[in-house]
């Protein structure tokens, strides 16, 4: 479990990751203590975070995209 979750955390959460997803450094630092001791939960909060943002900003301008206003058609 320990070398997914630092796998997950280079790839996704730490600055200048491959495909760094937008939270805060809170978070960040959160999640990095987290994996001290990695568990099941370790990401929960990061998770949170980015549903949080998902629902806010990338779903509604999903929703109101052409490309999307097509497909319900």
């Amino acid at each position: 479990m320990a070398e997914k979750a630092k796998k997950i955390y280079e790839e996704f959460i730490q600055t200048e990751a491959p495909k760094e997803v937008n939270i805060d450094h809170f978070t960040k630092a959160v999640t990095m203590k987290n994996l001290v001791e990695p568990s099941p939960s370790s990401f929960d909060m990061a998770q949170k975070r980015i549903f949080a943002l998902m629902e806010k900003d990338s779903l509604p301008r999903f929703v109101r995209s052409e490309f999307y206003q097509e497909l319900i058609k």
